[in-house]
């Protein structure tokens, strides 16, 4: 035992003291550093996605089907396009505010956001027009509103996916289908790779970081080069599957007695826009 002990003691590792460096405490205070633009753009980001999101829960139950909101919005703005008389397009903007009307403050502002902003564009375009051609070119910044509230009040209440469909049912070329099917879905797949990289920018900038400017650059560079990747993915995958870029959609048409007030509708639209008119 006296001898067990002994080779205890002599192999026990000499006591080595702690360095001081280790003992100090860091006071590391890093400089504030602007992230105004970073969050804007993440924010924005953020915003497409979750609109694109919440068109995946829209309520798709509804008196009007999808065709007939496609018909009858392009005979409006094909309407709007021909008008050169203000009563027209009074009578259609009273139409649209008794819609909107029905709606909440969120999606009031969603509506009427796009809609001013096209229409303040489009008047700043038509400017210098107006000492050329007179008030008469008012008219089209109105035009361009209503056609704008139009598509988004579509869009407010119809998902994607039934936009497409409805498409197919109007034999609309399978080209036109297929790319904005693709741009739909490759617009939340980048977002989502774009988010990423920017929140991985954010926490690594500590600090003030003079490089994030050129790191902004970097994660564009690298979302570019995700959508060749995922161009390339889709289109391995179409040949895997044999697709050919034609949409078959089957629709089982039946009489029904709102087809009538659907006919109805439209012919009451040509009426009053012809007798407006004068055509």
């Amino acid at each position: 035992m006296k001898e067990k002990e002994q080779f205890n003691v002599n192999n026990k590792q000499p006591h080595r003291d702690i360095p001081m460096w280790l003992l100090q405490n860091d006071d590391y205070l890093p400089q504030k550093d602007r992230e105004r633009y970073l969050s804007k753009t993440l924010l924005g980001i953020l915003g497409r996605l979750i609109h694109f999101r919440q068109q995946m829960q829209i309520q798709t139950e509804s008196f009007f089907s999808v065709t007939f909101k496609l018909i009858y919005v392009f005979l409006l703005i094909f309407s709007i396009a021909l008008a050169h008389t203000i009563t027209f397009l009074l009578l259609l903007l009273a139409g649209l505010l008794a819609y909107i009307c029905l709606l909440d403050g969120r999606q009031i502002l969603s509506l009427l956001k796009p809609a001013i902003g096209a229409m303040v564009f489009t008047f700043i375009i038509i400017v210098p027009a107006i000492f050329l051609q007179g008030t008469i070119v008012m008219l089209l910044p109105f035009k361009v509103f209503l056609s704008t509230l139009l598509v988004a009040a579509l869009s407010r209440s119809t998902p994607f996916y039934l936009i497409t469909k409805a498409l197919g049912g109007l034999h609309v070329p399978s080209v036109f289908i297929m790319s904005l099917d693709l741009t739909i879905n490759y617009i939340v797949l980048l977002g989502n790779t774009a988010i990423d990289l920017l929140q991985a920018l954010k926490l690594r900038s500590v600090g003030r970081n003079t490089g994030k400017y050129e790191s902004m650059g970097n994660v564009l560079g690298m979302t570019f080069l995700k959508s060749q990747e995922y161009a390339k993915q889709t289109h391995a995958a179409m040949l895997c599957r044999g697709f050919t870029g034609e949409y078959h959609v089957v629709q089982q048409h039946h009489w029904q007695k709102k087809y009538i007030i659907y006919t109805m509708a439209i012919m009451l639209l040509l009426v009053l826009f012809i007798h407006i008119e004068g055509y």
